[in-house]
């Protein structure tokens, strides 16, 4: 099944494609909010390479959050247009289930984090059983230190939010705490294709209108609203 991945859930954003379980190509661009100009034209450049056109896709894959609010509306609102016009399935995944791919088989707990900015970030634990991470608990928003309150065995940190509060954590949890080399830090569109895949190949394929975003948080025009 060829999908199409779509990943926005930080200020950067990846396009990919694969074919089962074969990545047919894949861009990553760390461009902060101009993303929103080069998303589609990412998508066609991809597709024109790999000798693809728009009606070979046969689903559409994006992270449904958490994340940055603007960049997920830039990535959704992309993938549920396509899925609309090309008639095909759309199902959403986990940002932090995405992150948590990019340390397959890490003996260690995963903690994938997010930034949510005011001080809380957005994170999850995984832990690796053969091929694929297994969740430890659901998505969530919540302060560092508190984050930090809950760990208390060797765990390995990936996402912004860990590049962010990286003293906090390593001051807090000395040799428990571990980091990724920054390449790591970014989730990819590549293995949010891969985890949908699974999902439309079963009988309980995403529609367009069930699929919705997980801010988990209010935006700040919401917060302002309500002072």
């Amino acid at each position: 099944m060829r999908v199409l991945g779509i990943e926005t859930s930080t200020h950067s954003g990846s396009v990919a494609i694969i074919d089962g379980d074969t990545i047919l190509g894949e861009i990553f661009l760390n461009v902060g909010p101009s993303l929103s100009e080069k998303l589609l034209p990412m998508v066609d450049w991809l597709l024109r390479e790999a000798g693809m056109k728009r009606n070979d896709i046969e689903g559409i894959a994006v992270s449904s959050g958490p994340g940055s609010f603007t960049s997920l509306r830039v990535g959704i609102s992309t993938a549920k247009g396509m899925a609309f016009s090309l008639g095909i399935p759309i199902v959403g995944v986990s940002s932090l289930e995405v992150l948590s791919r990019n340390l397959l088989h890490t003996p260690y707990t995963i903690c994938t984090i997010i930034d949510a900015r005011r001080k809380q970030v957005y994170a999850a634990f995984f832990k690796c059983i053969g091929d694929e991470p297994i969740r430890l608990k659901e998505d969530c928003l919540i302060n560092p230190v508190e984050l930090i309150a809950m760990i208390s065995e060797g765990t390995i940190f990936v996402g912004n939010g860990a590049v962010l509060y990286r003293d906090l954590i390593e001051k807090s949890l000395g040799n428990h705490a571990m980091f990724c080399t920054s390449s790591f830090n970014f989730p990819k569109a590549s293995h949010c294709a891969q985890v949908a895949i699974n999902k439309m190949s079963g009988d309980n394929k995403g529609e367009i209108s069930q699929f919705s975003p997980q801010y988990l948080s209010k935006a700040d025009a919401e917060i302002s609203k309500e002072r």
